[in-house]
């Protein structure tokens, strides 16, 4: 009876530690996005034999859970799977927070500004290379200083370097030089014509939201200088949650940055302020006793204003003052022991004011007028030891146009005003090379939406200048989506472009004995067009391909061309230099390839672009001679990847560039380019640290790029056609303050405007 009693009571005590060992979990489950919904249906398993589904709330109960560690893996369609590990028993009444990162691809809708109809990129007839604004943050910290190497990033797009130097740029689109190739800020042409090789380098990427580069001829949209394409920098439009942002940067090179950028709107006002510094010391990389990287002092600073005057009116105005004072030369004269055969420098000073103006008139469903005006003072001096050429360049441009939607149509009307004088200053070259241009121009575009599927645009433009009288320019796209993976453009347009002096070749010569352009000179003109098809294919399991290609043409019908000819001087600058026009043609062509996979935190990136940039000039009697266009890379190969986890990221930036054809017949080196950047977020503060060419390849390492002529006191230079700053390592970091001000809900703005009244 004792024993019997003894296995009761044993039963009874274990009967009791099972119930007590038994728990019950539960969660709450949702999407990773910043809605953050719940997810209705979602499954969670335990032990393969323990369920549970998520209810309305996206609440989880699973019951019945021994003690012990348990794995629990949580799934729902459309959304990677997700396996956390919980120790039980868990505290009473417990609930643990899951949330699940979806398999779509979350892309933010861009709206083009740069095609005048404010359109969703997907929806926009023209090709448009857009860059956001995360990539452009996560690309401006590589170099802080200017927006040279977020440009760098794009396909077909390659940065030329004009002097051995003082690091003067400009930048080459689809095998055409920086002379074919119009930049913009916000819509307006600030960097042109005299201030084309400095502007790009002047740059601060701090305030810009979104880059977009459209190629082939766009002179419809924009008038002259568009014949390469158009790039079109758009700045960040202050919101009702204050930014304060203040950015320090420096470089083994010894350059340091500094910046801040502030925005704001407050009820009806907004205002945003950019200010910028860099000092950069200046260094002889290849120690062949020249500078590569320049000494420079340089500060920018732009403020704007925003005003919402009522419900229809908008109204913007600001402006922008850059000063900048880069030196380069011989190690002797930085060092105070140049003599009369080794003292040579080049001091570039220059002074960019500009300021702009929009006010806009919304009539809802009656349209939307416009009126803007840009205008723009840039000075500058480049003075060597014994030649100084200086100058002013006054330009404007104002224009008023008007935006239509109805229905399926799509307009837009406008008239402009163009004017770009240069004056050369008084102890320049005995022959001035002054210019007035007037241009006036009339423009329409129209954009018809057939259905969801394919819309059509059609543009022309009328302009007339006060020397070189009427030019018609027509521009016409067309935009089919075949399926929801398979897309095609196709684009065709006229450009024309006004002779002037500034010209890379003018650069590369210092303007020492370059001739005016002569009164039978005539314009170039061009036509040409883009086709691309896009595949987006089908997510599978989260993993996202996307596959571009474009096939572009462009052909420039008289270029202006650089004669040079020796004569007797007493000092070694003995050629001289005229633009005449070719009796030929330019023509560039190729496809770009681009391959794109995006997969949780990876993206990847591989572009391969293969351009015939050549010329077909008759010789004197009168022979077809066909020559590749010097400093034009046929082959391309970009490669990029970049990994995101939590608030880390790092990436991988490689590019290859096949020889280059150079003016002296000879033929220039591969060029391999390597880069590594970093950056880590967390709360206000971000820090980014970046490698740059980690092979270090120069193209001083083939041999050097001045030369004596007779002596150093007057070098000569190579044509310059890679990198020639060597290793380089940067590290900064950003303070975010306005991360401590009181948050508020965004109802958008600027675009984000735009993009609502397009819905």
């Amino acid at each position: 009876m004792k024993k019997f009693t003894c296995i009761l009571l044993f039963g009874l005590c274990a009967s009791c530690g099972n119930v007590s060992a038994q728990n019950t979990f539960r969660a709450i489950v949702k999407s990773a996005g910043d809605d953050s919904d719940a997810l209705y249906g979602a499954a969670a398993v335990i032990d393969t034999n323990l369920t549970g589904l998520a209810d309305s709330n996206g609440m989880v109960v699973i019951q019945n859970i021994p003690n012990g560690e348990k794995a629990i893996e949580f799934s729902y369609t459309g959304y990677f799977k997700k396996k956390i590990k919980i120790t039980f028993p868990q505290p009473a009444n417990a609930v643990t927070q899951v949330k699940l990162q979806t398999q779509a691809l979350e892309e933010e809708d861009v709206v083009i500004a740069s095609t005048r109809n404010y359109q969703k990129a997907e929806y926009d007839p023209t090709q448009v290379d857009v860059m956001d604004a995360g990539e452009v943050e996560q690309e401006s910290h590589d170099k802080p200083s200017d927006v040279s190497h977020i440009l760098r990033e794009q396909p077909g797009v390659q940065m030329e370097r004009t002097s051995a130097t003082d690091g003067t740029m400009g930048i080459r689109l689809q095998g055409l030089s920086s002379d074919y190739v119009q930049v913009l800020q916000d819509g307006f042409p600030l960097f042109g014509g005299f201030s084309n090789v400095l502007g790009i380098s002047q740059i601060p990427p701090l305030n810009i939201q979104q880059v977009e580069i459209l190629k082939g001829p766009e002179s419809t949209l924009y008038g002259g200088d568009a014949i390469a394409g158009v790039i079109n920098l758009i700045s960040k439009q202050p919101t009702e949650t204050p930014v304060y942002d203040l950015m320090f940067n420096g470089e083994s090179a010894q350059a340091y940055d500094g910046g801040f950028y502030a925005s704001q709107k407050i009820k009806w006002f907004a205002f945003s302020l950019t200010g910028t510094y860099r000092y950069q010391k200046q260094k002889d990389w290849s120690g062949y006793g020249f500078t590569e990287t320049p000494l420079m002092n340089r500060y920018v600073i732009s403020p704007q204003l925003y005003f919402d005057l009522s419900k229809h009116v908008r109204l913007n105005i600001g402006g922008s003052y850059t000063h900048e004072n880069r030196v380069g030369g011989s190690d002797a004269w930085f060092n105070g022991t140049s003599d009369s055969t080794n003292n040579y420098y080049e001091r570039n000073i220059s002074n960019h004011a500009s300021s702009n103006f929009k006010f806009e008139y919304d009539f809802g469903s009656k349209g939307t007028l416009t009126i803007k005006d840009a205008f723009n003072y840039f000075t500058r001096s480049l003075q060597l030891p014994y030649y100084l050429f200086a100058g002013t360049q006054l330009a404007s441009a104002s224009e008023i146009n008007y935006h239509v939607a109805v229905k399926k149509n799509d307009v837009v009307v406008g008239i402009d005003v163009r004017t770009d004088k240069f004056t050369e200053g008084a102890d320049s070259s005995l022959t001035k090379r002054n210019y007035n241009f007037i241009t006036y121009g009339v423009f329409a575009q129209y954009m018809y939406h057939f259905d969801t599927k394919t819309t059509l645009e059609a543009g022309f433009r009328l302009d007339y200048n006060n020397v070189y009288r009427v030019y018609p320019l027509p521009h016409v796209a067309v935009l089919r989506k075949w399926n929801d993976i398979f897309s095609t453009r196709v684009n065709f347009g006229m450009g024309y472009k006004l002779p002037t002096i500034f010209q890379a070749e003018s650069e590369e010569a210092r303007f020492i004995n370059v001739l005016p352009i002569a009164t039978n000179i005539t314009p170039e003109l061009s036509f040409g067009g883009t086709f691309n098809w896009k595949a987006q294919l089908p997510n599978f399991n989260g993993v996202h391909i996307t596959v571009n290609q474009l096939y572009f043409f462009t052909e420039i019908v008289h270029p202006l061309i650089a004669d040079t000819a020796s004569f007797n001087c007493p000092t070694g600058d003995c050629i001289q230099t005229s633009y005449t026009n070719s009796n030929g043609y330019t023509q560039s062509a190729g496809v770009e390839t681009g391959f794109n996979l995006k997969y949780r935190g990876l993206e990847t990136g591989l572009t391969y672009t293969l351009t015939d940039s050549h010329n077909k000039y008759n010789d004197v009697l009168g022979n077809p001679v066909l020559s590749i266009n010097p400093l034009t890379s046929k082959h391309i190969v970009s490669m990029l990847a970049g990994y995101s986890i939590k608030n880390f990221f790092i990436g991988l930036d490689c590019y290859y560039y096949s020889p280059v054809k150079l003016d002296d017949g000879t033929t220039g080196k591969d060029i391999w380019e390597v880069g590594i950047s970093t950056q880590y977020a967390y709360k206000f503060l971000l820090v980014f640290a970046n490698l740059e060419n980690i092979a270090d390849i120069r193209q001083t390492s083939y041999g050097p790029v001045v030369f004596p002529n007779p002596t150093y006191a007057h070098p000569a230079f190579a044509q310059i056609y890679g990198p020639l700053e060597g290793r380089l390592f940067n590290a900064g970091i950003k303070i975010h303050l306005g991360y401590f001000a009181k948050k508020k809900k965004e109802p958008g703005s600027g675009i984000e405007k735009l993009k609502e009244k397009d819905d």
